[in-house]
């Protein structure tokens, strides 16, 4: 027998240590490494990334709490934009409107017309990837709009600021557009689910990986999912 390929060791330190967090977020916890097993899945057939994948939804379940932050990385916005993509790229048949009805009601209660983070880990442009992704999701089945019209007005408002206040980023210039269409004009917009923009540049060797982060952003599981995507 040969000696195991990174890709092997890799995979199999996720199987071991992946239910040992407690960070449930998109970018380092429990939601983006059940978007991993999803994908090994897929990538490999066999069935005990498929049953760990389901094992992390179900944890997740269990210890999300009312006191997560809101952003992207770590929080509402992040875990909501994972079921989002679950459903959307078909490795889950569900109704996003429904499972995700609580995380839109914590996100409702915070005002973004006061929000000054504009960040895609924390801020405003995270939170444009899930209003996004949501919408979409949710009139692709019930031609309705899964957020009430005050917070979708609060949005744009806080949208325009940012874009008045700031030096935004291309990448937050892009969201914002696609919202005001659909805001203003109620136009279907384009927004492909898609995990390239939160991959990470690490390099990973043999003697790092017991200690090596798990997750997508900056972990084993953004680096195999990022290797496989691109082969």
């Amino acid at each position: 027998m040969g000696e195991l390929t990174l890709e092997n060791l890799i995979s199999h330190q996720l199987l071991i240590r992946s239910s040992m967090g407690s960070d449930v977020g998109l970018c380092h916890g429990k939601m983006g490494l059940a978007l991993f097993f999803h994908h090994y899945f897929r990538h490999t057939g066999l069935q005990v990334y498929k049953d760990t994948a389901d094992e992390l939804m179900d944890e997740l379940n269990e210890e999300i709490h009312t006191e997560l932050p809101f952003g992207f990385d770590f929080g509402y916005a992040g875990i909501g934009w994972g079921v989002e993509y679950l459903i959307q790229n078909g490795f889950e048949d569900d109704d996003s409107l429904k499972i995700c009805e609580n995380i839109d009601k914590k996100l409702m209660e915070k005002d973004p017309k006061r929000m000054t983070d504009y960040s895609l880990s924390s801020g405003l442009e995270g939170l444009l990837h899930y209003v996004l992704a949501h919408v979409r999701g949710v009139k692709s089945k019930h031609q309705k709009a899964p957020f009430d019209d005050v917070y979708l007005e609060h949005v744009h408002q806080a949208v325009e600021a940012a874009m008045a206040a700031a030096s935004p980023t291309e990448s937050f210039k892009l969201l914002a557009a696609k919202y005001s269409a659909f805001y203003k004009n109620g136009d279907e917009f384009d927004y492909p689910m898609r995990l390239s923009f939160i991959f990470g540049d690490v390099e990973i060797k043999r003697e790092q990986l017991n200690s090596f982060p798990l997750g997508l952003k900056d972990g084993m599981a953004g680096y195999l999912l990022k290797t496989i995507m691109e082969n």
